[in-house]
């Protein structure tokens, strides 16, 4: 019974790697064909962090810019962010509830919880909730200010190289 009970389990977390584009038992990611180099960490599309680092939003124009991150450049482990929002015209944006959506498009997964609030500091300044990045490679960290009904957001992609 206990050779059934490993048999099972290994299965069960072996289908469960594979639901999420991870490597499956042939050594094989679901999405990028074979692994030639396990250790090798594809961050194709990463930009360079800089402190300051901004996009504006697609619906408003919002400007979110990264001004403090801790590490730097954002790494796998324990992050904290602090953004500022400006309007058009460079005015702080005060009120808003900005959510930091990390996503790790190659693997099609993201982290729990999905999203992480902000707490405002005043001037436009907003603490992000820390976040842990679980593993190396390219993230996609979407910064929403907008809801369901008006969206509005800001994307800027990292490479946390472990």
């Amino acid at each position: 019974m206990a050779r059934f009970r490993t048999f099972f389990a290994a299965a069960l977390y072996g289908s469960i790697l594979g639901a999420i584009g991870c490597a499956g038992d042939d050594g094989v990611t679901l999405d990028q064909g074979p692994v030639t180099n396990p250790n090798e960490i594809d961050c194709t599309g990463a930009e360079d962090f800089v402190a300051g680092i901004s996009h504006p939003t697609v619906g408003s124009g919002t400007v979110v810019a990264i001004t403090q991150a801790t590490p730097t450049p954002p790494d796998v482990g324990d992050n904290a962010w602090t953004i500022s929002l400006t309007d058009g015209a460079g005015a702080p944006v005060e009120g808003a509830s900005p959510q930091l959506v990390p996503y790790m498009p190659l693997h099609g997964h993201g982290l729990v919880p999905p999203s992480y609030g902000s707490t405002p500091k005043g001037a436009g300044t907003y603490e992000v909730a820390p976040f842990d990045l679980i593993m190396p490679g390219l993230w996609e960290f979407t910064v929403e200010l907008g809801t369901a009904e008006s969206p509005d957001a800001a994307v800027f992609q990292f490479c946390a190289e472990g």
